[in-house]
């Protein structure tokens, strides 16, 4: 996917509390003028849609009674085109390709249209959805999209993942690894032996060396590698990670898994540019072993 449908944040309802009258009057005229742009479009093409309270108009596809609904810090895989009223494509994931959109809800999918429209969608529902401008790319032209324009998505979600379904999936069929025992910390750290050390056992108030690399659970997409002295119980690591050492010992060579809560939460990790380098809502992977302690 491209990063204008994932990387841009709308802020106009922030701009219509705080505002002066101006604003709030053209803000007041385009929602008028998206309205009626959206109404044409219906009419002229014969669709039934539904109008929902934030102003878009959407229309079912394909329904999935048993699906489950979308929850904040879920991944989220789905199909999508993007497109203006008048039929120019914007964007769109590749479908003969099998390479569908991925993202996490209330995370990196900065368009509050296309949530909204997710909030429609069961897992494995499709919809149809006109999203006034408001809701999109506001008064800025961005790219192919003149400003104040109707953006109209399909929308085809494949599958909600929460945190814990993709620690599960990693443990289960992902680690292509044989651990000799498992074991998991009061917070839900879970630590996947692999080799068993003779050392001394880790506790808080060391400093143990660990040669360590990092991935995100979501993609098993590597995003740090590399050796540090960790001073446990210190705070200066992440929790999870500080808590899954203390489980081993010396030599160990394990696995470390734990939810975002106990990483880097809903903030998340970002890089000089500010693309992130861990997405918020990110259960993490640490493939780590022990070195040394003092």
């Amino acid at each position: 996917m491209k990063k204008i449908v994932l990387g841009l944040v709308v802020c106009c309802s922030v701009l219509l509390s705080s505002c002066g009258g101006f604003l709030a009057n053209d803000l007041e005229e385009t929602v008028k003028l998206n309205d009626q742009q959206m109404l044409n479009y219906i009419n002229n093409k014969s669709l039934t849609m539904t109008k929902a309270d934030n102003g878009m108009y959407y229309q079912m596809i394909k329904t999935n009674a048993a699906g489950k609904n979308v929850k904040i810090g879920d991944e989220v895989k789905f199909h999508y085109v993007m497109s203006l009223l008048d039929g120019t494509k914007i964007d769109s994931t590749e479908r003969l390709k099998n390479a569908p959109a991925s993202a996490i809800f209330g995370g990196t999918i900065g368009l509050q249209g296309l949530l909204d429209a997710l909030n429609q969608l069961k897992e494995g529902e499709r919809g149809f959805f006109l999203i006034p401008s408001y809701l999109a790319f506001g008064s800025q032209t961005q790219g192919k999209i003149p400003a104040k324009s109707v953006v109209a998505f399909d929308i085809e979600v494949l599958r909600y993942r929460s945190e814990e379904q993709q620690m599960q999936e990693y443990i289960d069929t992902g680690s292509n690894t044989t651990f000799i025992s498992k074991d998991t910390t009061a917070s839900g750290v879970k630590v996947l032996k692999m080799v068993a050390g003779t050392g001394t056992q880790l506790a808080a108030g060391q400093t143990a060396t660990v040669k360590y690399t990092g991935y995100l659970a979501s993609n098993i997409k590597q995003f740090d590698t590399g050796q540090i002295d960790v001073y446990l119980g210190g705070g200066n690591v992440v929790k999870g990670f500080d808590e899954g050492l203390q489980k081993l010992k010396v030599g160990d060579k394990a696995v470390l898994v734990f939810r975002s809560e106990l990483g880097y939460g809903v903030q998340g990790r970002q890089d000089s540019n500010g693309a992130f380098v861990i997405p918020p809502y990110s259960p993490l992977i640490f493939v780590v072993e022990i070195k040394s302690t003092k």
